[in-house]
């Protein structure tokens, strides 16, 4: 029972999750950005034409699309493998914060990829910001023979059908889930991590894949989600249920 309250106030030392106005403050973060999306989709259109024209490319590109990796599944791996060779905790501890960072990351995934089908916003190529199929409207796509068919944003593996997936932006919300909890697991890492989340947030709109107002409503809904994830331990928990032995109170193995 010791080595539990122990580890379980290490813990809270670190995340400070259940604070009331530290929740408070999370929660006004979170939907200010989301307003502030909002306010920014009749904005959206003049954005995309200014950038349209004005693509970057070279070595910027590539540096970009490369850091709007950020918070994705290879990102994660190598978080992985630092958290297990730097990080001075116990190796339970350890594999919980991986756990909860990829069970963070992975209801941010799959929140994200509904929203994205149940809006089914056309990206910035079709150059209609003010366009939102829903869950039963479809939209002319180009097909692979050069033809044009109505598509529906719910028609997983049809070609195209991610170009019906604007909003929310899936890379802004992994971006800012990882940062959420790199902030909360390791305080140091706060500037970094933000300021990563602020690039894949750009490079999205930068490189003609999104609208502002779709990374702005993704970091959002990132950022909570990831909150949430990381208050309510979802990742160990799950984890704890194929490892018991990663629970606070296991007693370790014994020869």
């Amino acid at each position: 029972m010791h080595g539990r309250l122990h580890q379980q106030s290490r813990v809270q030392e670190t995340l400070d999750l259940d604070n009331p106005v530290t929740r408070r403050r999370r929660l006004v973060f979170g939907l200010g950005l989301i307003a502030l999306g909002l306010a920014a989709v009749p904005l959206d259109g003049s954005v995309r034409d200014f950038l349209w024209t004005r693509r970057v490319g070279g070595d910027v590109k590539r540096e970009l699309e490369f850091l709007q990796q950020f918070g994705a599944i290879s990102s994660i791996v190598l978080i992985a493998l630092a958290i297990l060779l730097l990080d001075p905790a116990d190796g339970r501890l350890k594999w919980r914060r991986i756990a909860d960072i990829a069970g963070a990351a992975a209801l941010s995934g799959l929140i994200g990829n509904f929203l994205k089908m149940f809006f089914g916003r056309p990206r910035p190529l079709f150059d209609d910001p003010m366009h939102l199929l829903g869950p039963l409207g479809k939209y002319p796509v180009e097909t692979p023979s050069g033809g044009v068919r109505l598509m529906s944003a719910w028609e997983l593996g049809a070609k195209g059908v991610s170009d019906l997936w604007s909003i929310p932006s899936s890379h802004a919300m992994a971006g800012a889930c990882l940062a959420f909890c790199l902030s909360a697991l390791y305080p140091k890492l706060r500037p970094l991590s933000v300021a990563l989340a602020v690039i894949v947030c750009s490079a999205r709109v930068l490189l003609n894949a999104h609208y502002v107002s779709d990374v702005l409503i993704g970091a959002a809904l990132g950022w909570m989600i990831a909150a949430f994830a990381l208050r309510k331990e979802l990742g160990s928990r799950l984890a704890t249920l194929a490892a018991p032995s990663l629970r606070p109170n296991a007693r370790p193995a014994t020869d």
